[in-house]
C-alpha cells in the first residue's frame, strides 16, 4: 500500500484537474462527469475509467519490512 500524497486527477472532458486533500473531501469537475475524494487517506474515483487521468502522487517508504512503490 503507498502513502498518498497527492489524491488528484483531471477530467478528459472538461479539463478541469480536482484534487481532494482530506478524507470525505469529495470534489467534482464543472461539467460533473467525474469526482474525486479520499484525501491522503485513500483514492476514490466516480466517473467512467476514459474521462479521468490519474494524476495522485505517492511517498516512496523503505523500511525493513516493506518497500511502498511509486
Amino acid at each position: 500500500m503507498n502513502k498518498i500524497t497527492v489524491n488528484k486527477i483531471r477530467c478528459r472532458k472538461c479539463g478541469d484537474i480536482i484534487e481532494s486533500k482530506s478524507v470525505h473531501d469529495f470534489r467534482s469537475c464543472k461539467c460533473g462527469f467525474v469526482a474525486v475524494d479520499g484525501g491522503h487517506n485513500y483514492l476514490r474515483r466516480v466517473g467512467n475509467l476514459e474521462d479521468w487521468e490519474d494524476l495522485s502522487e505517492y511517498e516512496v517508504i523503505e523500511d525493513e519490512n516493506t518497500i511502498w512503490m511509486k
